[in-house]
């Protein structure tokens, strides 16, 4: 029963994160006066399947001296990392696979262990470029996971759980992001950084690192981390309106993490790539003391708040 639940779930993300693409290439297309794809099945909606047909039949070209387990495994790691983290969304009132009372930090736990995929994938492929280009990579996604990392914190510290259906519960009267609203501006930026998405995709930006962590890797173990990545969009959509926007259930739920998800569609378009200093200079230097800062006021405001109630 578990196995079939893990299957049904896999599937469905799969699926949408294949649709994703194509409304990513439409969207970019109008955003820049062109059309996108529009030949595959009515209005290009089939381009997806085109897409995984045209990759899985490509021949798979390894480098000799690689190891070649762990070039195999790497992407793997990654897709895993991505889709094990919505074990614990509720999509639903009591649809949830895993409902812990620890449910952000395991999701959270989980997202962070596509950071290995992303090193041994650079590592394992016996190449300068890959091996420069993985270690650029993680030093970004590591930065933006201690910018997370606080911000679940925070939030856990204003509603006292970590579960994830009781957050969405707790939020009925009142959205965490409307008098947090700095705090989600910051955190939607981090995820974006943390996805690699433009204006922050110096993971994989062409014109300088030819293809970063990826650049030995082809045909189908190359589609799994390009899966993983959309995976984490649609992953990081769906927390950013649990924590901060109610979050809800069903279409609603889906409805606030479609917006989200077109957001990144949206600043991908209209933004230019960052450049890489000034990208860590945002993390270490503007956005961790602001957290720290926060962290120690919204404690002190909360007591205040609980000790004039009681007066």
């Amino acid at each position: 029963m578990l196995f079939m639940e893990l299957l049904i779930m896999f599937v469905s993300v799969l699926l949408a994160v294949a649709f994703l693409t194509v409304a990513e290439r439409k969207t970019l297309g109008y955003m820049q006066r062109r059309v996108g794809p529009n030949a595959v099945g009515y209005y290009g909606t089939l381009m997806a399947m085109a897409d995984a047909a045209k990759l899985l039949l490509k021949e798979i070209v390894m480098p000799t001296h690689a190891d070649r387990l762990m070039l195999f495994m790497s992407p793997m790691m990654s897709l895993v990392s991505a889709l094990l983290c919505w074990s614990v969304m509720p999509f639903a009132p009591g649809v949830v696979m895993f409902d812990s009372n620890y449910g952000l930090v395991l999701s959270l736990a989980m997202s962070s262990m596509g950071v290995f995929g992303t090193l041994l994938a650079g590592w394992s492929a016996n190449s300068k470029y890959s091996l420069l280009g993985s270690i650029r990579s993680t030093a970004q996604l590591i930065s933006y996971e201690l910018v997370l990392t606080t911000m679940f914190l925070l939030c856990i510290l204003m509603n006292s759980t970590m579960n994830v259906s009781r957050y969405i519960e707790l939020q009925e009267s009142m959205w965490i992001g409307m008098p947090l609203l700095p705090l989600a501006m910051m955190f939607f930026m981090a995820c974006v950084a943390e996805c690699a998405r433009p204006p922050f995709d110096n993971v994989e930006a062409e014109s300088e690192l030819v293809s970063g962590h990826m650049t030995e890797y082809s045909s189908s173990i190359f589609v799994l981390f390009f899966l993983s990545e959309y995976a984490s969009i649609l992953f990081l959509s769906t927390v950013t309106a649990i924590l901060f926007f109610g979050g809800g259930t069903g279409i609603v739920l889906g409805i606030k993490a479609n917006m989200f998800a077109f957001t990144y569609i949206w600043v991908r378009a209209a933004l230019p790539r960052v450049r890489y200093d000034k990208l860590i200079a945002m993390c270490w230097v503007i956005f961790l003391p602001l957290l720290f800062a926060l962290a120690l006021y919204m404690p002190s405001l909360l007591f205040l708040l609980d000790a004039y109630l009681f007066i």
